[in-house]
């Protein structure tokens, strides 16, 4: 065991009220595990990281790092953290000097052949200029390198894919791969969930401070639902449904139909074809991480207004 959290809790004063941002929680990762904390806006993610970091104080719960509880913050030379999509470094100092900067911090060596290759992972240009030189991707590329450049046993990346492009986004997911190939472990939240469905094995949901799943990937999206029909319906409304189909979902001016298997969603196809060339468009998918994160956030707010 790497690291863990254990029945963590943490309010905080927000004028006259008071605000729990985390309740109970508890998490653990092994070495090379790559992780992907999902949540919305305000559900702990970040909270959770600062606790990690020391950078906030738990009111409750203890910290352990490879299977000893934490005292002071020597643990900290061995994290790599990104937080909040935020670039770390210097304008003024060099890809290149940052991460010798930031080595030196920590009081680690820096090695020169491990720079090269994070920087031809992640296609790093002229890693020698300003950062303020660098486009806003690029800044955000430096700033994965300086994270990772330590060689941490542990590194937290709290929405590392803001401001990517699409190649950047490629060329992080290669560089988590690779680290979790040597054994780092890997927590990463992101509403990125296309990145993070690619990427993570293993999924954390949080919801208003409390752990609503932590579990494989594989067995978090086996619900029932194998499959989704989604269409936008014309003129003359929703498409009806025979019996033992259930009812059409709203998502916003989409109608969405779970289907439990590829055996109903044929059957469901040939019930409605008749009428599905009134529809403006239709899509049969897989059943994805959105989907099922949706659900299962979407279920605990109806018990919180019931």
């Amino acid at each position: 065991m790497l690291f863990e959290l254990q029945h963590a809790s943490k309010c905080y004063q927000r004028g006259a009220h008071k605000v729990q941002a985390l309740r109970d929680f508890s998490l653990r990762l092994d070495a090379g595990e790559i992780l992907g904390l999902l949540g919305p806006n305000g559900s702990g993610k970040t909270t959770f990281v600062k606790l990690a970091t020391g950078l906030c104080d738990a009111d409750a719960g203890e910290l352990r790092w490879r299977g000893h509880p934490v005292s002071g913050h020597r643990h900290l030379r061995e994290l790599g953290v990104l937080l909040e999509g935020r670039g770390a470094g210097y304008e003024r100092l060099s890809t290149w000097e940052n991460a010798r900067y930031f080595c030196g911090l920590r009081e680690a060596r820096f090695d020169a052949a491990h720079f090269q290759a994070l920087a031809e992972l992640l296609e790093l240009p002229d890693v020698r200029a300003p950062l303020r030189q660098l486009s806003t991707g690029n800044k955000l590329r430096a700033s994965l390198l300086c994270t990772l450049i330590h060689k941490p046993a542990l590194a937290l990346l709290d929405e590392p894919t803001l401001g990517l492009d699409l190649l950047g986004v490629d060329k992080l997911e290669a560089l988590v791969r690779h680290g979790a190939g040597q054994g780092m472990g890997f927590v990463i939240s992101s509403h990125d969930l296309h990145f993070i469905e690619r990427l993570c094995p293993r999924i954390v949901c949080i919801s208003r401070g409390e752990k609503l799943y932590d579990g494989c990937k594989s067995e978090f999206l086996q619900d029932g639902t194998g499959y989704v029909l989604q269409l936008q319906a014309g003129p003359q409304g929703a498409p009806a449904l025979p019996e033992g189909l259930g009812a059409w979902l709203p998502q916003g001016d989409l109608l969405q139909l779970p289907l439990r298997d590829h055996a109903q969603a044929c059957a469901a196809l040939a019930c409605l074809q008749p009428q599905l060339p009134a529809c403006l468009s239709m899509e049969l998918r897989p059943v994805s991480l959105r989907d099922r994160y949706r659900k299962l956030v979407g279920e605990q707010d109806e018990e919180g207004q019931a």
